[in-house]
Parts: structure tokens; sequence; C-alpha cells
């Protein structure tokens, strides 16, 4: 990069974090972003692709051989949601959780995109691609740019626990984990415990010495010249003066109703949207990574996901925000469509994804996969199946997240985050 496009750059950067303007000042009105991603490369013929086993594949025992498609179900027991005829799922149950319960209940919000071309095998690269649009190195998830966009300013606008969650600067990533310990300690860090009356300063030096070191940076922001330089110590600004924000974080936490994973993290981020504190979060899920024993640890892993996903709707409900959560779930990339020696399967470039939440009509399934798992071609004004039409992407879901978040405009996008232009707006939501 020249270095005076790299100038530009930072101070553009810099100006986003720094000059507060009017929109920057607003409250944030929009849906809460809640982005699950399945760490490893999840196997959608054992959910929302199914494929199941055919006759032709079992051998002389009745066992399905390794070039079945899976092996933990018939094909034709493959179900259908009972609320939505065009969604069919594995009919399987992992970690206690039957999966009917989940594509039955929400079947008619769900939409599922199958057939996704990641371009790649490599867990690195996958998980960058469908979180920020492009393979290369560089560009921020996009859980980080809808913060990013709609409450800079916010000390908890983006919070994760993991997956890709590359900011680049433009929002202060706030990692927060599974539990609401640490949390208290930082709401509560004068007190020698949360619980504990006592402290380690008196509020009167503890004030006098939060205004010093508050006058500091200001004389440090202040003297600095270069842009990067000023945006990094607002960053630091912002992750030290949010004590306030933590404290009515914690007053809207609801007690825990289930350890899981999924559960712990997406609840701590409600907390913070109720707050007015929180725009997206980011939730690392599981270890689908499966190259032994795939239909036993796919299942185990997915009923664990399924199950969060199911509890934090729930709580959306309870917390009175249903209708203002988007949920994606998404991976790395798929599995193999056959089994290695060790019953496992390896990777593979086609997956799929999952979404539920305003702006996105459900009960639908977009893109398709052959009987060997190779995506089908789509129409990419119909997304009908199409032998003349094209591949579906990450590159194409991040577009149409873009819009639908109503960041496809912003001035740090199309500037310094722009997708490949030669991609096709896909109308994948509507």
């Amino acid at each position: 990069m020249l270095r005076r496009n790299f100038l530009k750059y930072t101070s553009a950067v810099a100006a986003m974090v720094l000059i507060p303007t009017e929109s920057m000042a607003a409250t944030y009105t929009g849906p809460l972003w809640i982005f699950v991603q399945a760490s490893g490369g999840w196997d959608p013929t054992s959910f929302c692709d199914p494929k199941g086993f055919l006759p032709s594949e079992v051998d002389g025992n009745g066992n399905p051989t390794n070039n079945a498609m899976n092996k933990s179900y018939a094909a034709d027991t493959i179900a259908t949601s009972t609320t939505a005829p065009a969604i069919k799922y594995a009919p399987l149950t992992g970690s206690g959780y039957d999966f009917a319960t989940f594509f039955d209940t929400y079947g008619k919000e769900l939409l599922i995109v199958n057939g996704i071309d990641t371009q790649t095998n490599g867990h690195s690269a996958g998980k960058r691609y469908v979180m920020s649009g492009r393979l290369a190195e560089g560009y921020p998830a996009i859980s980080a740019l809808i913060a990013g966009v709609s409450i800079p300013s916010s000390p908890l606008a983006f919070i994760t626990s993991g997956g890709y969650d590359e900011t680049e600067g433009v929002v202060a990533g706030t990692r927060l984990g599974d539990t609401t310990n640490t949390i208290e300690e930082l709401a509560f860090s004068n007190k020698l415990s949360p619980t504990s009356s006592s402290v380690y300063e008196t509020n009167a030096t503890r004030s006098h010495v939060q205004k010093a070191q508050t006058a500091r940076l200001e004389r440090l922001m202040q003297k600095e010249n270069m842009a990067g330089a000023k945006a990094k110590l607002q960053e630091y600004k912002l992750a030290h003066s949010g004590s306030n924000e933590l404290k009515k974080l914690i007053d809207n936490i609801k007690p825990e109703l289930d350890n899981n994973r999924v559960y712990s993290q997406g609840r701590l981020a409600m907390a913070g949207y109720k707050a007015g504190l929180t725009s997206s979060v980011n939730i690392s899920s599981g270890s689908f990574d499966t190259h032994s024993q795939n239909d036993t640890n796919q299942a185990r892993e997915l009923g664990r996901l399924f199950k969060g996903i199911d509890l934090l709707k729930q709580e959306a409900i309870d917390q009175g925000i249903a209708k203002r959560v988007i949920f994606v779930v998404c991976s790395d990339f798929g599995r193999t469509p056959g089994y290695n020696r060790n019953n496992g399967k390896d990777h593979w470039s086609v997956t799929s994804m999952m979404f539920m939440g305003p702006g996105i009509r459900g009960g639908r399934v977009v893109g398709s996969t052959n009987s060997r798992h190779l995506a089908d071609k789509v129409n990419p004004k119909t997304l009908k199946k199409d032998i003349n039409g094209i591949k579906i992407t990450y590159a194409h879901v991040n577009k149409a997240m873009r819009k639908l978040a109503g960041i496809e405009n912003e001035k740090l996008l199309t500037q310094y985050y722009p997708l490949d232009g030669t991609i096709e707006d896909l109308d994948i939501f509507a």
C-alpha cells in the first residue's frame, strides 16, 4: 500500500472512532446481531442439508459403507419441519437434544442457505471468509463492522468470545467469556470481591485517581499526531471507562438457566443490548473438526449448539426483545461426502448457513447440493437451481448481510472495506 493511501486509511479509521457525530450520539435502535460460529467445520448432511445412506451404500452385514453420505440415518428417514415443509433435516439427537425440537419449533422463522462454495478448506481462511466476505487478510468481521457503524462509542458495542473477530480498529472488541464473574469483578473493581463491603480505596481517593488518569489520557491524545495511535488511545479510554456500563449490564442479566456455552455467552450480549450498550456478539461454539467418529461428534456438538440457540430464543422472549434479535449461524466449511478410515470426515469446501430474525423471510431453503454434496448453481435473480447460474459464496452472503444491516453505503465500508465489485447482489433474505 502506498504511504499516501496508508495515511488516508488510518485517518479515516481514527475519524470513525474519535470524532463524535450526530449518528454516533444517537441511541441505537437496531437489532441485536448474534453470530454463532461452529468452530472447526460442521457437517451439513448431519442437519440442514440431509442426505443419509442409501440401500446401495450398505454392506453385506447391513452396515453403511465409507462411501455413504451419512451413516447415522437412512435416506428414507429424513424428516420435514412441521412448521416449514420446505425445510428437511437429519432425524438425529445429540447431547440429549432432539433436532426435531429445533427445526419444528423454529422452522417457520429459519432461512437455510445450502450449497455455499467456501472456496477453501483451510480453517483460518474459512473463518475469515464467512465473517468478512473476503478470503485474504485485512478485513474486519461483519459483527465488528455493524458495531463500529451503529454505536462505536460504547465500550460494549461488540462482545466476542472467539471465532473470527478482527476489528481492524473500527470498534473496541470486548471479550467477556461466558460467566458473570469476570464482569462483576470489573464492574466493582474497587471491592475486594463483588459481594464484599471492603474496598481498596475510599470513594474520594478513587475519584481523585480516576480524574487524574482521565486528564493524563486526554493530554496524551491531544499531543499525539498519528491518527492510528490516537485511535488506539481512544480504544483504551473506552475499555477503561466502562465500569458504570458494566453495572448496567449486570442489572439486566437474568439468572442462568443452563451452563450451555452458546446460551451463556449470548445472554450476556442480550443484557448489554437491554442496557443500550451492545449491537453485536460473536459466539464460538464446539469442536466440529471431526476427522474421527464424525457422526457421533457432530451430533453431540450440533445438539449443544441447537439447544443453546433454543435457550437464547426463550431468553429473548422473556426479555421482550424476541423480534429484535438476528441469528447468524455458520462454520469454517463443510465435511467430505464420504468417510476416512477412522469413521471421520475431512475438510470440504461446500457448506451451509442458517439465519433467523427481523428482515429475514423464514421457512425457506436457498441453494442446494447434489447427491455427493457438490454445490448446485443458482439463478442470481430467482435463486432457483440453474445450470447456467452462479455458485453462492460467503462474499454473496456478506453483501446481503451488509444490506440487511443497512450499512452497505457507509463510507467506512465503501472506501476501505469494499467487497468484490463483481459479486452479484443476491436477494437472499427477502
